[in-house]
């Protein structure tokens, strides 16, 4: 995997804020393909689930770039961190048997599709999201030059923090802001259009830097991760990325609309998006390029580490990775995640 060196993000607030990962120039290779015809808009192109899961990732092995007390560790050397169940359902967890000494650094796991993408309608159903103090899992997209082709921070959140934050990172490549009064694209189901999206909005400016990281997010309901989206059975996040809009829903494991599940997805039918960024405060199409998709769980770190007195624990976070109970609840399970395209 090619690798550029990059950017390092300055701590900020965290309270209302989102942080940005560093990241990797990755080459572009085919990933399993699967075109089913369908009477839809939307038609699958690549769906990751199953035995055959991670042929279609790279295991990232360098040092965290944000600085976490954790080690990724390679393929070869995660056989007990990331595989798939007899069931089909895929795992990525963080160690929680091995001695660790206070401060050093605990065995985990950061994926990376070999396929980039330039846009698309992504559906990642979630089992499980990791739980527990010093945690920082996250599941987003980003080009392989920071920022300037752009972060989406699909999934993202600290400790046992039970709020999603979504978030927008972008570079010199197109101005972008989180515009509140956009004209709204989606209506309820009974047509009515309070308001263009349904989270709490935090930070407008998406433009990111050294120093400068905090992106523009929105946060979800309480509960939309950690311990009561396990509790529930977890769920389905959806993104809609194209030249005229990004948009994010959740749906409870209860709620995922009939279209999911049967493979026909149809997002005019999903009501009012959590977050919802429009082409009138964004130039989406220049400021989002040639992202890969990454998935994995850190440890303390930026984010983590600064927000870990949040959590009223004992000590520092980095001596908290010495308490391997700490990670029992640290595992991503995933159903399926699923990209299509426009037909």
């Amino acid at each position: 995997m090619q690798l550029l060196t990059l950017i390092l993000i300055a701590l900020l607030p965290v309270a209302s804020l989102a942080r940005s990962h560093h990241h990797l120039s990755r080459q572009h290779h085919g990933s399993k393909r699967h075109n089913v015809a369908r009477d839809t808009q939307y038609k699958l192109q690549t769906k990751h689930q199953g035995q055959n899961f991670f042929d279609d990732w790279y295991f990232y092995t360098e040092d965290d770039p944000t600085h976490g007390n954790v080690k990724y560790e390679s393929r070869e050397n995660s056989q007990d961190l990331a595989y798939v169940q007899d069931d089909g359902t895929t795992v990525l967890k963080v160690d929680n048997k091995g001695y660790v000494p206070p401060g050093g650094k605990r065995r985990s796991v950061r994926i990376t599709s070999k396929e980039t993408y330039n846009g698309g309608l992504f559906i990642a159903d979630f089992w499980h999201l990791a739980s527990g103090p010093t945690l920082w899992p996250a599941f987003w997209t980003v080009g392989g030059h920071w920022p300037d082709q752009g972060e989406i921070d699909i999934i993202e959140y600290v400790n046992t923090g039970k709020v999603n934050q979504y978030t927008l990172h972008t570079g010199t490549g197109g101005e972008c802001k989180l515009d509140p009064n956009a004209g709204a694209r989606y209506r309820n189901k009974d047509g009515s259009q309070p308001k263009s999206y349904l989270g709490n909005t935090l930070g407008l400016q998406c433009k990111s830097s050294n120093g400068n990281n905090a992106g523009c997010a929105v946060d979800d309901s309480d509960g939309s991760v950690g311990s009561p989206f396990n509790m529930a059975g977890g769920g389905v996040f959806a993104m809609l990325w194209d030249e005229t809009q990004i948009s994010f829903w959740r749906f409870e494991r209860n709620h995922i609309p009939q279209d999911i599940q049967d493979g026909n997805p149809d997002p005019e039918t999903w009501g009012i998006p959590v977050a919802y960024w429009s082409d009138k405060g964004c130039d989406i199409a220049n400021a989002f390029r040639d992202h890969s998709i990454i998935i994995n769980i850190s440890i303390c770190g930026d984010w983590a580490g600064a927000a870990y007195d949040n959590d009223h624990q004992p000590g520092s976070c980095s001596d908290a990775v010495a308490n391997a109970t700490n990670y029992d609840f640290a595992q991503i399970k995933i159903n399926h995640i699923s990209i299509y395209q426009k037909a």
